[in-house]
């Protein structure tokens, strides 16, 4: 399951599902919830961005190629069944984005469609970025589909934050 939530939920996401990672997507200037230092240090991805500029402040990591190794080594473990957490500090954007690219990482098979359209089926809110959904995009070698599927969404509901949303994964 892949729990998704802003950064102001968290921490109660966190307590409640137990997660064995942890995808922290964060500006420059936010710091990290405390209660994910229990975690090996390897189960928690931090991506540090100036949001306000839209740079990955990582320098030459990418940010897609952390999240697709991310999930590969989660549906490779001991217990992929385990939750993998995202949150952003809204939930809205960059995590929505962050949880289409380990879908369709994890979900291989599945048509990248297919996968858009439950994503917002669980999260009417989603507005995935496309910034990252393109860079996933071009990494997985998807032509284009992540990002067309994507576009043809129809319309998300407004929001200024967003709850804690759970999506299950079929793989």
């Amino acid at each position: 399951m892949i729990i998704v939530s802003s950064l102001g939920h968290s921490e109660e996401a966190f307590r409640k599902y137990g997660p064995s990672h942890v995808v922290s997507i964060l500006d420059k200037d936010e710091p990290t919830p405390p209660v994910f230092d229990t975690l090996p240090p390897e189960n928690h991805i931090r991506l540090i961005e100036n949001c306000s500029r839209g740079e990955n402040v990582d320098g030459d990591v990418s940010r897609c190629s952390k999240l697709v190794d991310l999930a590969r080594r989660w549906a490779k473990g001991d217990d992929p069944k385990a939750p993998i957490l995202i949150h952003c500090h809204l939930g809205v954007a960059r995590s929505m984005a962050a949880a289409y690219i380990l879908l369709c990482t994890i979900e291989d098979n599945c048509c990248e469609k297919e996968l858009a359209e439950r994503l917002r089926k669980a999260a009417p809110h989603a507005d995935p970025n496309l910034l990252l959904i393109s860079e996933a995009d071009a990494l997985l070698g998807r032509d284009d589909r992540m990002v067309g599927a994507v576009l043809d969404l129809c319309p998300c509901c407004p929001t200024v934050g967003a709850p804690i949303v759970t999506l299950p994964i079929a793989a």
